[in-house]
């Protein structure tokens, strides 16, 4: 049985909140570890947000009679070092989230709820009934906003329940990242000097280095030379070359290969060539698996199991996915079983060199647009080059054993390597970057998402700025939102004119803002050590508003300001 859960600690006080999944009941719970134990049993399975490094170890705390606010103090100060069980299985919805610094109040700001911190003083050491009730009304409606992040990552979850499943691992593992179950899965046992070899790099085989540009091969065969010479590793890992090749200049280096034509918008015949299951390919092709795996065989059954699914169109074929996937990453995580960082850097490399191989194959009969990592996007004019294409791809792809997924594009807008948008034949469109949440944003960024959408619109589908701001207004205002937060600052303050001057209100440390015309209100600041930065991509008169948004006025919103944000990012 799933329960949401969410704590709130002060130094005579402890609140705690339960959602029940099963029948959508909601439990409070004040100071009462009776009733609180009465409330869990054995075969829960708790939801919360960032709770395994705080909620999770408050739970510990009251069940074994400690001070819970003394632990949270020293959570909260970083020293709390030790490893608990706080007796239930638990699942954190902050776990792998891209933004690794990403609040639930911000979430929740994304999602359009309320972000209306307590008032209350966490040091407060005398609660009155009123501010109880209060806290509880906060501590609720936080557990909400845990519980619809949840809903939304429901493959998430599932994958992990899949992964534990199919590979009869431990039902508690479920609650280890993706990359600690692929670890997992293949019984991996750390590797103790992993610095003895990590920048001597292997060539695949089927590589035939003389064909490759000297420059690029000489880059990696001096990485290697200053490694075995004594190189600082971390050093010879930050390198990065650029080589023009197929007429764009391209970054080499450990992070993947990158190069795209810039300021770019164009229609025609297009070809996105992908590689499929690109790197867990390279890694199987070459032993590339992680030594610290003591069942490495594993992952080949895994890699061809997963060809099969995919064959009978199983939907188990995404979670074999997700364990090949995770096994690469895994390598560079320092704190994984998987740690082989001469492994990931073998795939990384040998994947740029062959990805190098194919432009140079292809540049006589087409244009390059884009290189990214493990794929290309090409642009040919003349139609019965199409043909000699596809059997290039066809035989590099046999030769490398590896597959190419080869899909046709019809336009592109692209500003550079990380900005970009592409339609593909079929009506799809696929963005990133700047243009990224052109469907109005999501639980994890929806930030301005009007500039994503509207350039978005201009590009693909030559809709004028001004009508998509228009248009997007009259619909989901959300878009029109700035989520600001104070992080490492001290605190966020707002101009607000009163008595015949401009004040600095204080703010709380999640805000929703909206650009103004309102001449009572100035900009919104973050503060350090009495210094005031203006918060970035924000305007000089802003409303806040942290209340549900759906309760929001929008006419106070001034439409012109996003209109001229919108045209700054304008490229071509």
């Amino acid at each position: 049985m799933f329960k949401v859960y969410d704590f709130e600690v002060f130094p005579n006080d402890w609140m705690c909140v339960i959602l029940n999944l099963a029948n959508n009941k909601i439990m409070r719970i004040h100071n009462d570890k009776a009733a609180l134990l009465s409330s869990l049993s054995s075969k829960d399975i708790l939801v919360g947000f960032n709770n395994h490094y705080y909620d999770d170890i408050i739970l510990w705390a009251i069940k074994t009679d400690q001070d819970p606010y003394e632990i949270s103090k020293q959570i909260i100060a970083g020293t709390f070092k030790r490893k608990v069980n706080c007796g239930h299985l638990t699942l954190d919805v902050k776990q792998e989230t891209i933004n690794k610094t990403l609040s639930l109040k911000e979430s929740m700001a994304n999602m359009g709820m309320s972000i209306i911190e307590t008032p209350v003083d966490f040091e407060q050491e005398e609660l009155t009934v009123e501010q109880v009730e209060s806290i509880m009304d906060y501590c609720e409606n936080d557990v909400s906003g845990t519980n619809n992040i949840f809903a939304k990552r429901e493959d998430y979850f599932a994958s992990k329940f899949n992964i534990v499943e199919l590979f009869k691992l431990h039902p508690t593992d479920v609650a280890k990242t993706r990359a600690n179950l692929a670890a997992t899965v293949l019984k991996a046992r750390k590797i103790k000097d992993h610095k003895r070899d990590r920048l001597k790099l292997v060539y695949d085989k089927r590589l035939v280095i003389t064909e490759l540009p000297k420059s690029i091969v000489e880059f990696y065969d001096n990485i290697v030379g200053a490694y075995l010479e004594g190189g600082m590793i971390t050093d010879l890992e930050k390198r990065q070359l650029e080589y023009k090749l197929a007429g764009l200049v391209h970054t080499f280096g450990f992070g993947g290969v990158h190069a795209a034509k810039e300021n770019y918008v164009s229609e025609g015949h297009f070809l996105h060539i992908d590689g499929k299951s690109y790197f867990p390919s390279i890694k199987l092709n070459n032993n590339f698996i992680s030594r610290a795996a003591s069942m490495p065989e594993r992952y080949e059954k895994i890699y061809h199991d997963r060809l099969k699914l995919l064959e009978e169109k199983n939907s188990e074929a995404e979670t074999y996915k997700i364990v090949l996937n995770a096994a690469v990453g895994a390598c560079k995580a320092e704190y994984n079983a998987l740690y082989d960082p001469l492994q990931f850097n073998n795939v990384v490399v040998n994947g740029q060199l062959i990805l190098t191989h194919l432009i140079l194959l292809l540049d006589p009969f087409a244009e390059l647009i884009q290189s990214n990592t493990d794929g290309i996007i090409i642009k040919y004019e003349d139609t019965t080059f199409r043909p000699v294409i596809d059997d290039v791809i066809e035989r590099f792809g046999k030769h490398y054993e590896l597959k190419f997924a080869v899909t046709e594009i019809n336009k592109i807008a692209q500003r550079d390597a990380n900005n970009y948008c592409v339609r593909y034949q079929d009506g799809t469109i696929v963005a990133k970057g700047i243009m990224k949440n052109h469907e109005c944003g999501n639980w994890e960024r929806n930030n301005l998402s009007i500039i994503d959408k509207a350039l978005v619109n201009y590009y693909m589908h030559e809709i004028p700025v001004q009508k998509t701001v228009i248009n997007t207004f009259k619909k989901d205002v959300s878009a029109f939102q700035i989520v600001a937060k104070s992080g490492k600052f001290d605190g966020m303050v707002t101009e607000v004119f009163e008595d015949g001057q401009m004040k600095m209100k204080p703010l709380q440390k999640v805000n929703r803002l909206f650009a103004t015309k309102d001449a009572f209100l100035g900009s919104v600041f973050k503060v350090k050590d009495n210094k005031y930065q203006k918060v970035p991509n924000s305007p000089e008169q802003a409303v806040i508003w942290n209340g549900p948004i759906d309760q929001f006025d929008k006419r106070k919103i001034d439409l012109n300001w996003y209109v001229k944000m919108i045209q700054k990012q304008l490229f071509v």
